[in-house]
Formats: structure tokens, sequence, C-alpha cells
């Protein structure tokens, strides 16, 4: 134990003198916090640039285009000529969506074809903005035209169930995705701290390299799986530090109710930190080189976030995509935490945090190993 603390309060004190740990293990994720809270603190889009292409011109598809307009989620823009117009406006930025209202839209039964529906065109290529316009679109149009038919039913004296509702069809232009702020700032806070993780904990191990030789670290600290641990817990309670506070931000602040356990998810949290940290070290002292180590960190951490299944669909990926998918830690971690979020059973999550301390065991066993032997450069 004594071992421990000694290997530990060395490794302090080098980082409390060095500028680049400073900047990594304070900066950056204060830096990451800010930012990523300050552009999603308002947690829901507003004023999205949308058209309408209105080729019935009727006091009804006016009074739809005006409802749409209350909406604070929409914007709308002057009405394009036609739908192609629209389709070039969208392309070139100038607009997220446009609705097309057919001719004949609200005249009575029998004067126009009224089974042509109200068409939403949205353009979802850039991340989750398209689909969530559509489906804010899709829900406007749906109420001022159900609006709009209960009044026309009234001023007719007819039942409501009498007054067939113009139909609504989306169709995606382009890639389809979905967002919200607690399910963004939940990807992207612990995906940032593995990340700056697996670099400090690759430069932290890479500095004691001497050539390719890890003799004079063993030296001065004894060696072995105790002094690698030693090491690992100052960064490890720096970076544990702030996923506590990323986590009363996001719960304690910003109000996002974790329906589970808490202390579970903070635990699994901690042990993905333990785990990437211990990876790297054993990365270093395999390797006896930065460079590789830091690839391979780049390589399992840097494509944590795209193959955890938080962002992109894992069920239909080839083999491969599954095999990467379920050896990456992130993937356990993030598992637990949204099962959390969704107020799934807390043994779920514990056992999240006991596969990733075995992580973090086994790569704590492996750096012990190599780092006894010396390889020449």
């Amino acid at each position: 134990m004594m071992r421990l603390l000694a290997v530990a309060e060395r490794e302090a004190r080098f980082i409390f003198g060095s500028r680049i740990m400073l900047v990594a293990l304070i900066l950056v994720p204060l830096s990451s916090l800010v930012l990523i809270a300050a552009m999603l603190s308002r947690g829901a889009l507003e004023g999205l640039p949308v058209a309408v292409v209105d080729e019935a011109q009727s006091p009804v598809s006016r009074s739809v285009t005006a409802l749409l307009a209350a909406r604070p989620e929409l914007r709308i823009v002057p009405a394009p000529p036609s739908a192609f117009a629209a389709e070039v406006a969208m392309r070139r930025g100038e607009l997220w969506a446009y609705a097309q209202i057919p001719a004949g839209f609200g005249e009575p039964a029998g004067a126009a074809d009224n089974r042509q529906p109200v068409r939403i065109f949205y353009n979802a290529a850039y991340l989750s903005v398209g689909s969530v316009l559509a489906q804010t679109f899709e829900t406007a149009l749906t109420g001022a035209m159900r609006q709009e038919a209960m009044e026309r039913a009234r001023r007719a004296g007819l039942p409501i169930d009498r007054i067939a509702l113009p139909q609504v069809q989306v169709s995606v232009l382009f890639n389809p995705q979905a967002s919200f702020e607690w399910f963004l700032q939940a990807l992207i806070q612990p995906a940032i701290l593995h990340l700056v993780a697996a670099c400090v904990g690759v430069f932290a191990m890479a500095r004691e390299l001497d050539g390719a030789s890890l003799a004079r670290w063993r030296a001065e600290t004894g060696g072995g799986a105790v002094a690698l641990a030693g090491k690992a817990i100052p960064y490890l309670a720096i970076l544990a530090w702030w996923g506590a506070a990323w986590m009363i931000w996001l719960v304690g602040v910003k109000g996002w109710r974790m329906a589970g356990s808490l202390p579970a998810t903070y635990a699994a949290q901690v042990a993905l930190l333990a785990a990437t940290l211990a990876i790297s070290l054993a990365l270093v002292a395999t390797s006896r080189k930065d460079v590789i180590a830091y690839s391979v960190s780049a390589l399992y951490a840097g494509s944590a976030l795209a193959y955890s299944g938080g962002s992109l669909p894992i069920d239909g990926a080839s083999l491969p995509a599954r095999i990467w998918h379920y050896a990456l830690p992130f993937t356990h971690y993030l598992e637990a935490q949204m099962d959390q979020f969704l107020g799934a059973p807390t043994v779920l999550a514990i056992r999240s945090v006991i596969l990733l301390t075995f992580y973090a065991l086994a790569a704590l066993a492996i750096a012990g190993l190599t780092s006894d032997r010396d390889q020449m450069p």
C-alpha cells in the first residue's frame, strides 16, 4: 500500500508540474463541458427555415400555413414557385424542409381530387435536425388540418366523423437521424472523457520510456502491477471528478431524470475510465513505442462513439462491426448508462461495472508482465 501511494504521489507531482497534463486533464474536460452544455442548453430546435409550396391557394391552405408559422420550431420563408425550386433551395442549405399542399386542398368533396396527400420533404443529411423537424412538421400539419376540418364541420352542421381529414405523407430525401439534449450530452461527454483517458494514459507511460526500456521506471517505482496502479490513480481521480461534474450538470442542474440508479451509472463510468487508463499503460508497456500506443488508442477510443450503437445502428451491421462493437469497453458503459436513464434494473449496470473492472484488471496484468521485460532499440 505504501508503494502504491508513493507512486501515486510521484505521478501527482508530475501532473501539477506539467502544462501539457494540466491542459489535458483540466482545460479540455472543462471546455468540453461548457461548450457542449452551451450548444445544447436551449434543449429544442427553434426557428428552422421551412417553406410551403401552396398549389391550392385556398383559404384553407392559407389558414394551415398561418398555423404552421405559429409553431416556434418553424420559420416560414417566402414560398418557392414550385416543388422543384424548393428542393433546389434545400440542397443549397436555405431550407430544412418544405410542405407541398396539392391543388384542390380544402375544397368540398367532388370539386377536386382530395385523395392527394399533403407531402413533406425534409433534409436529414445534417445529423438529427431533419428527422426532428419532419416530426414537428407532420405534427403541426396534422393538427392544423384537424382544426380546419372541425371548423368546416361546425359551419356545415355535420358530425365530426363525417369529415375526412387530408392525409400527410413524409418523404425522406437524405439521411435521417434523431437527437435530444439529454441523448447528445449523454453520448458526447463520456466519449470525450474516454478519449482523454486513453491519450493521457499513453502520455503518462510513454514519458517513462528510456529508449525502448522501462528499466529506469522500474528502478524508481519498483515496477509491476502495483506501481502501474499507483501511476493510474491520480489520472483516474481527476477524470472521475469531471465525470461527476457532468452527471451533476445533466441530472441535477438540467433536470434530466435518471429513472434507474445514478450511483451504479457513475460506478460504471469510473470503471470505464480505469479500464481505458489500464489499456493505455498496457499498450505502451507492450509496444515500447508511444506512436503505436497513440494510434491504437485513437482507433478504439476514437471509434467508440460510432460503434457503441448510440449513433449508428449495429444490429444490421457486418460481423466484424458487431465484434468490434462488443469488444469496445465504451459500448458496455453506454448500455449501462442508457438503461439506467430508462429505469432498467440496477443489476444490469452492475454487470457492466464487473465487466469493465475485468477489462481494467486484465490490461493492468498485461502491462505488469510486459513492463518487466526490456526491448532493445
